[in-house]
C-alpha cells in the first residue's frame, strides 16, 4: 500500500523537457541519417579499396627497389596499370596509376623522390 502512495506523488514532466528530448532525439536521427546517405553515395566496390592497398604496396615497392618502369599489374576483380614520368631537374617521379574495376576507372597520382 505504501509504494501505491508513493507512485501517485511522481511528477509529470513539462511540456519544455518533452520539447527538449525530441530536438534531441531528432538531431541524432539526422546525424545518422546524414552518414547513411555520405556511405551510399561512395557506391564503390570492394575490389576498389583492394585496389588502392595494391596501389600504396607498388608505390612502396617502387621507392624501395626504385623500379621506375611502367607495368600492369592484374589481379582477381581488378587491374592496376602503373604509368612512370620521371622529373630529372626537380628530382620527382610521377607515378600514375590506373585502376581498372569491372567498367569503372579510377586514376591515382603519386610524386615520390628520384634516387639514381
Amino acid at each position: 500500500m505504501q509504494l501505491l502512495k508513493n507512485f501517485k506523488e511522481l511528477k509529470a514532466s513539462s511540456l519544455v523537457e518533452s520539447v527538449i528530448a525530441i530536438s534531441i532525439i531528432s538531431i541524432c536521427v539526422l546525424v545518422v541519417f546524414m552518414v547513411y546517405l555520405n556511405v551510399i553515395k561512395l557506391n564503390k566496390p570492394v575490389s576498389y579499396f583492394k585496389a588502392k592497398h595494391t596501389v600504396e604496396f607498388l608505390t612502396h615497392e617502387s621507392i624501395e627497389q626504385q623500379d621506375y618502369e611502367d607495368n600492369i599489374f592484374k589481379y582477381e576483380g581488378y587491374t592496376v596499370a602503373k604509368n612512370v614520368k620521371i622529373n630529372e631537374k626537380g628530382q620527382m617521379v610521377s607515378l600514375s596509376f590506373l585502376i581498372k574495376t569491372g567498367s569503372k576507372e579510377y586514376k591515382i597520382n603519386k610524386l615520390i623522390p628520384y634516387n639514381e
